[in-house]
């Protein structure tokens, strides 16, 4: 029950939606649930899995729904179930961890450097989407999630919100300016495209000729990542999760080290 709770918390988050991760910590008499069960709950009330059922399950989802609607980081409830007219009697206390539209990361293509980069990112906490419009690399990222399409559904498949990480490193420059088009009409977190000075400056001319503001240009990270000196594909996605790093936690890319 716990695996499928965490794999509709995952899911769900992937996909930018926020949602409420209840779980029971305390229970005394006959009351229907037992410490350690989890639910998680969405913002339009749909959920997996449960907290005992019944009146006091019913008052948590409203409490969970409540508490992402409000911005909250957690809340607490504690119930006697007699007094919600339970038959079982007992009652429970737990909390919900409100989650989401945080650490999202957007990968435009899947080849070498977004094969090197989604583990990466991973690692550090990002939840990874991979947007690609050929099935054959899906098994290159186990755990990721994996979204087959075209530039012309993009605005019905994918969701960026203004705490998004967006890379793109598709496998040609016109797919790669298609990506670059959808995402400039969002705001991101960060937003960042491969490509040499030559290829950004000519997609810039274009992009000012159809009436991209300086300012909007000014927020692209391109060429992408940190000046490493380096054309070797997982140097290349080191050097892009340190740049997104620097944005994320408001770092300096200065040394630490003292003289």
């Amino acid at each position: 029950m716990i695996q499928a709770v965490l794999a509709f918390a995952q899911e769900n988050l992937a996909q930018g939606k926020k949602l409420a991760l209840v779980t029971v910590t305390e229970t005394s008499g006959s009351s229907p649930a037992s410490a350690g069960q989890m639910m998680a709950v969405l913002a339009d009330g749909s959920s997996a899995g449960t907290v005992g059922g019944g009146a006091s399950e019913n008052q948590i989802k409203e409490k969970a729904i409540q508490a992402i609607r409000n911005n909250e980081k957690v809340f607490s409830f504690s119930f006697d179930h007699a007094e919600l007219g339970m038959v079982c009697g007992g009652s429970m206390k737990g909390y919900g961890s409100i989650l989401g539209e945080e650490n999202l990361l957007f990968i435009f293509g899947g080849g070498h450097i977004a094969q090197c980069l989604a583990p990466l990112a991973l690692r550090t906490g990002f939840f990874v989407t991979v947007i690609e419009d050929r099935s054959e690399f899906e098994s290159e990222f186990p755990d990721a999630r994996y979204l087959v399409c075209k530039p012309e559904t993009y605005e019905n498949e994918i969701q960026l919100s203004g705490s998004a990480y967006v890379v793109i490193c598709t496998r040609g420059h016109k797919s790669d300016e298609d990506a670059l088009r959808f995402c400039l009409e969002k705001q991101t977190k960060y937003l960042g495209m491969i490509g040499s000075s030559t290829k950004v400056q000519t997609l810039f001319e274009k992009l000012r000729k159809d009436g991209y503001k300086e300012e909007t240009l000014k927020n692209i990270y391109t060429p992408i990542g940190l000046d490493i000196a380096s054309q070797i594909p997982a140097e290349i996605a080191v050097s892009i999760m340190a740049e997104m790093l620097l944005v994320k936690n408001d770092g300096t890319a200065g040394h630490k080290r003292k003289g």
